[in-house]
């Protein structure tokens, strides 16, 4: 908690949207963080489904709000892939509230420095094949809405590089035990459709 309280005051200071750390534990291993009144992103779908082109575009703008910032040199690499930027390394709609003033972002116990691509990589294979969470999908991203939540987040972003490291990203997370058989089954036929090949 240490640590993401850290990465989060740091982010804040340069402006970007994270919610006000109020106080952490003398342990470390709790903390307590500003109330955001509003939904996550993947509620707002599910209430919303004719804004899902908007949202998606709303996440391509965080991903490269963040990656123009400058990492701290204390932040760990990454676990795949090289690079000088700041990364969340789990931002996808789930961990975006929709807040008053505007989305905040949550969730940075993974944040690290690397290649940019790789965040907007995890963000593709994680929002094209990933369950989320049980119950609160409400049907409203599966098929055609997924889809479009998909396709406006890539029209927003740098997809040639992201689509170079799609199978390193891949690779390393369908080795997370808590991803089902068929979310990494989804995760490489992402990496298939977009051309990047199945390791043998």
């Amino acid at each position: 908690m240490v640590q993401e309280a850290r990465i989060m005051e740091y982010v804040r200071a340069q402006g970007f949207c994270v919610p006000a750390v109020e106080e952490v534990s003398e342990d470390g291993h709790d903390m307590i963080l500003e109330r955001i009144e509003g939904p996550d992103m993947v509620a707002m779908m599910g209430s919303r489904p004719w804004a899902i082109p908007r949202l998606g575009r709303i996440l391509a703008d965080l991903h490269r709000g963040l990656h123009e910032l400058t990492p701290p040199a204390w932040l760990p690499d990454a676990p795949v892939g090289q690079g000088a930027g700041l990364l969340h390394l789990d931002l996808h709609p789930l961990n975006v509230m929709m807040g008053p003033k505007g989305p905040v972002v949550i969730d940075w116990a993974r944040a690290c420095r690397g290649n940019p691509s790789v965040d907007v990589a995890l963000a593709w294979v994680l929002m094209s094949a990933g369950e989320f969470s049980a119950g609160r999908l409400m049907g409203m991203i599966l098929g055609r809405a997924r889809s479009a939540l998909v396709k406006s987040f890539l029209d927003g972003v740098e997809v040639d590089g992201a689509s170079r490291v799609l199978h390193d990203v891949v690779a390393w997370k369908v080795g997370d035990p808590h991803m089902s058989a068929a979310e990494r089954d989804r995760m490489w036929q992402v990496v298939n459709d977009a051309g990047a090949g199945r390791p043998g």
